[in-house]
């Protein structure tokens, strides 16, 4: 490697050590072009106890946030680049100051742009050397094209080709390009390549790297190498060395944000928070002003008024184009966002923990408080637009993240490039456990329903160990669904962007690291049940039916409450599941506040180890309620001494143990991403800091246990909060409006279930389904006559084009050859719309409108009248065609909705003996009894039992209505294949009551195929 000539720098004190420093390592980060993630990358430089080492991924940084906090840890020394290409030269660039780290960002957002094509393919097209002009300051570079020198003054290295180098690209005496660790490893990247190239093994292609040898080599190996030149060597280390710049962990910088009437915002956002303290509690507002006073010193003192400011402006601009929110999370424990208008629920009322959301250790460890706000998933690309309209792309973009491989994809690709079949590929992934790839092929032959795959066969085998070990691995990157990001010095000074698919600027940095570099995140999140519970006052409203649902309170309806108590929430967000139905009935909640606690006890982390057993007891009275510390009891006291919120831990470290609030947090959140280590650390701090409380062992081990519990995911009470009374709202309009509310659920198509499901519970409702209509188009579900219209937009198969056509057409069409002559569809949409029976409405059969369909297809849309008049049994080209029969016409709904429009979906299994069977509506009577019923299968999901099985829970309906089941390991180990096998599935169960009486599940025994009428005569 020589050095050109022009401008040199004086001579330079190499402090590295005389190791070799690999400075052409590619991580997995290069998409499909190495083996090795960033902590493989780390832990390969601690073994060789290299002081630096460089990764330099082909037109990414996405990696470059956790390469910088893992090496930070290791005591290892990163050094940050990226390859690019000018026309077919590599050309790599090192960062060598904050000034190369803005140069370098600008440089691979400025390719991101002037790319096109997949966002997944960018990363290796070429630059035009022209966008290299401006940006080279603060970047080393190394290249075989000595042309680029100019561009670099004194920073350039010239890579000499040497003959013994047979790899493509940058020449091995520059320093050998890694992709993966071992010689052993080479198979696997052989893999990864073939499935970025999409290309067989050993199928040949211009993108595979094919020669030479691309595995991590060790120090000895390397300066041999380089014992020809030592120079070689002496460059390597001289690069290491210069490169200074360490990644830029802050503080959040907030963009600017100035008061339209010229105060501070310390000034502004005071005067706003003591207005909104008035409006919120008229005369009693006197008696909460200490607690916002409280709260704005600790804003003011951390630096976040403008934080607030710029989410109470955007929701500002949100509400002037009728657009709703909720915000949840724990920025509903604060009185300000309440009285800013920017939670919906009262901090005081449901006794909200402040230091949840905002505390002075929580800032100091840069940790920005999470104003998480949902709104219509329909509006959230709205709410983006308005950001980016606001603060710009210099300011503005959204939140990076990664497609990552999971068992079934990883399996399904890698057994393609290894010749598997597509048929063979589905029929090994349609069974696959939905579950983390970490230790797959145990849990593949564990599984029944995999039983018959020749799993320890190869290429079968190859292909599940590789999908184990790409599981987590990125595969390109995309957008992050709800995150934005703001800045106020230039969005490129911290991170490069690339164009997402919506056309947003996206950073390389995912939803972690975007705060690690001190981008402002918000999380701008798209629901469902919003949407439902908009459309559905609106119909009312279109009808004279003015609804508020924020006047609700104190939401104490009895009728409400016994719907909730009875399981019938389905199509209720939040708590519509087969579980939280379930819990509901076994708690019999009759208040808000114990729905509140239900939304967090559903969650693993408050659900597990029989607690939520034990919040149903304790809460209606039938198991006392203790306390392991008396100290305890403020804290614990709503929920009956048991840890159901995020906030208990943080409240139990302070008030038991004397932990500040920072470290609490810490333990929080390693809890929920059990991270072992860090509990074990912070656990030798709770015992010492409690016995200095004058706390016995005895009463520190068992709140320990209490606190350690609480492990993986689950709600502070703030987000449940603020999920309760939505779901009450919700309740109340499927109560009181249920045609309206389950228009808008069927229409907004967000929820837990299937639309079929949905279908089925508007049948229970009394609420009967009407085919679409070419003159009612929709374009959502609309209350008409007592029943819901289905729209034209939810029959499979209709282009974009002839729906957008047929919502702006504004034309009452009076026969479907009037349809055709100003719609100009294609013969199979036509043939789709008389199956749907969206021309029903002219009273013609549908054998007829075939027949003019035919015609005007031929004529080329004639509104000439029939040259033959259609015979009474419809013809054509001499075929004679039928009206189709009731189970035809079930059949085709089916098969274009997924549901059945026109009757019940059990008509078609109308050969089912349904009459011999225990009805589920009868069930109730046979409590703790065995019995036998049948049901079409509308839900089911496996899961591992504690001792390691699979069991499977399913939800199954008959004329009668919906029952949930369970197949517990020994069940599931006899019956899985039938579950699998009938869609109809016939079941002995017992009937195991509720402790309260008041439901019931079912322990099925047996499974298997249903009786038929025939075989019951």
């Amino acid at each position: 490697m020589e050095r050109p000539s022009g401008p040199q720098r004086g001579n330079s004190t190499i402090v590295m050590s005389a190791v070799p420093i690999p400075l052409n390592v590619r991580s997995c980060y290069s998409f499909l072009d190495s083996t090795l993630s960033p902590e493989a990358i780390v832990r390969l430089a601690v073994q060789y106890e290299l002081p630096a080492i460089a990764v330099t991924d082909t037109g990414s940084l996405h990696g470059a946030p956790e390469l910088a906090r893992l090496a930070k840890e290791a005591g290892v020394k990163p050094v940050f680049g990226a390859e690019v290409f000018i026309g077919l030269q590599p050309l790599l660039l090192y960062v060598e100051n904050a000034r190369g780290w803005e140069n370098l960002c600008r440089l691979l957002s400025r390719k991101a742009v002037e790319d096109e094509g997949t966002v997944a393919a960018l990363h290796r097209r070429p630059l035009r050397r022209e966008a290299l002009e401006g940006l080279t300051d603060g970047l080393l570079a190394v290249s075989t094209d000595t042309s680029l020198a100019p561009l670099f003054p004194g920073r350039f290295y010239c890579a000499v080709a040497s003959a013994r180098d047979d790899t493509r690209g940058l020449p091995g005496v520059v320093c050998p390009r890694v992709h993966y660790a071992v010689p052993e490893d080479r198979l696997k990247w052989d893999i990864v390549q073939s499935i970025r190239t999409g290309t067989l093994l050993r199928q040949t292609h211009p993108e595979k790297k094919t020669g030479g040898a691309c595995h991590f080599r060790a120090p000895a190996e390397l300066t041999r190498r380089f014992q020809e030149n030592p120079r070689l060597l002496a460059h390597t280390r001289e690069i290491a060395d210069r490169c200074t710049f360490a990644f830029p962990f802050g503080p959040p910088q907030f963009p600017a944000w100035q008061p339209p009437d010229g105060s501070t915002p310390h000034e502004f956002l005071r005067r706003r928070v003591m207005e909104g303290l008035r409006r919120r509690y008229g005369e009693g507002a006197a008696r909460h002003c200490a607690q916002a006073e409280e709260e704005l010193g600790i804003i003011a003192e951390v630096g976040y008024e403008e934080y607030f400011l710029i989410t109470w402006d955007i929701l500002q601009d949100c509400r002037a184009q009728g657009i709703d929110w909720i915000t949840r999370g724990s920025a509903a424990d604060s009185l300000v966002c309440y009285c800013l208008g920017i939670s919906g629920v009262c901090p005081i009322r449901f006794d909200l923990y402040f230091r949840r959301f905002l505390n002075k250790d929580r800032m100091a460890l840069h940790k920005l408080p999470d104003i998480d706000v949902d709104f219509p998933h329909d509006r959230k690309d709205d709410v983006v637009n308005l950001l980016f309209a606001k603060y710009g792309p210099e300011h503005c973009a959204a939140v990076g993240g990664f497609n990552t491989f999971q068992a079934r994809g990883a399996f399904g690709e890698v057994a393609k490039v290894l010749g598997v079949s597509e048929y063979q590929v589905r029929r090994f992934t349609e069974h696959f456990p939905w579950s983390g790839s970490t230790g797959l092929m145990g849990k593949l032959e564990q599984s029944l329903e995999c039983r018959d795959l020749p799993l320890r066969e190869e290429p079968y085998r190859t292909a599940v160990q590789m999908a184990e070990f790409l599981d987590g691995f990125p595969r390109y990157p995309k957008m992050h669904p709800c995150g934005i990001v703001l800045s106020r010095q230039p969005m490129h000074a911290l991170t490069p962007t690339f164009v997402s698919g919506k056309g947003w600027p996206t950073a390389h940095f995912d939803m972690d690291a975007v705060e690690d570099a001190g981008l402002v995140k918000m999380d701008i999140l798209a629901q469902g049940g919003l949407a439902a519970m908009r459309d559905a006052c609106a119909s009312l409203a279109a009808r004279g039916i003015q609804v508020d649902l924020e006047k609700l309170e104190p939401w104490d309806d009895p009728e409400v409450w016994e719907m909730i108590a009875k399981g019938e929430a389905r199509a209720v967000h939040h708590i519509e599941s087969p579980a939280m139905i379930s819990l509901c009935r076994m708690t019999n909640v009759r208040e808000i506040d114990g729905l509140i606690a239900i939304v967090s006890v559903i969650r693993p982390g408050a659900a597990n180890e029989s607690k939520k057993l034990r919040f149903t007891r304790r809460y209606q009275k039938l198991e006392p309620i203790t306390y392991p510390h008396d100290c305890l009891k403020p804290c614990l006291r709503s929920t009956f001494g048991l840890v159901v919120y995020e906030e208990h831990i943080l409240q139990i470290c302070e008030v038991f143990a004397g932990l500040t609030g920072g470290r609490a947090d810490v333990l929080r959140r390693a809890l929920n991403k059990n991270k072992v280590k860090v509990i074990a650390e912070i656990g030798l701090e709770f015992v010492r800091s409690a016995r200095a409380q004058g706390h016995d062992d005895a009463v520190i081990e068992e709140v320990w246990q209490l606190v350690t519990g609480f492990n993986g995911y689950a709600f502070n009470k703030a987000h449940s909060t603020a999920y309760g009374v939505e779901a009450y709202q919700a309740a109340w309009l499927k109560r009181y409006h249920p045609a309206e509310f389950m228009a808008g659920v069927l229409t907004n198509g967000k929820g837990f279930y299937s639309a079929l499901v949905y279908v089925l519970e508007c049948l229970r409702l009394g609420i009967r389904l009407l085919s679409p209509r070419v003159n009612a188009p929709g374009p959502g579900f609309r209350v008409e006559g007592g029943g819901i219209r289905v729209p034209v937009s939810a029959i499979k198969g209709l282009t974009d084009l002839l729906l957008e056509s047929l919502h702006t057409a504004h034309v009452v069409f009076i026969s479907l050859t009037d349809f055709v002559e100003h719609l100009h569809p294609s013969r199979e949409e036509v043939e789709l719309l008389i199956r749907a029976g969206a021309f029903d409405c002219f009273g013609q059969s549908r054998t007829r409108q075939f027949w003019e369909a035919q015609v005007c297809a031929r004529r080329g849309v004639s509104t000439q009248d029939w040259l033959v008049p259609p015979p009474a049994l419809e013809c054509m080209d001499g075929i004679a065609l039928a009206e189709p029969s009731r189970q035809q016409q079930l059949e085709q709904e089916t098969e274009l909705f997924g549901y059945t429009v026109s009757g019940h979906p059990l008509e078609l299994f109308d050969d089912v003996a349904w009459d011999t069977y225990c009805p589920v509506l009868r069930l109730k009577d046979f409590i703790g009894e065995q019995v036998v019923l049948c049901g079409l299968i509308v839900e089911q999901r496996t899961h591992v039992q504690q001792s390691g099985e699979p069991m499977k829970f399913m939800t199954l309906c008959d004329y009668s209505g919906m029952v949930e089941t369970e197949l517990f390991a020994a069940s599931y180990k006899r019956h899985a294949v039938a579950t699998v096998r009938y869609p109809v599935l016939e079941i002995t169960a017992t009937v195991e009551p509720f402790e309260n009486s008041r439901g019931f599940t079912l322990r099925v025994h047996r499974a298997g195929k249903p009786r038929t009428k025939n075989a019951a005569r």
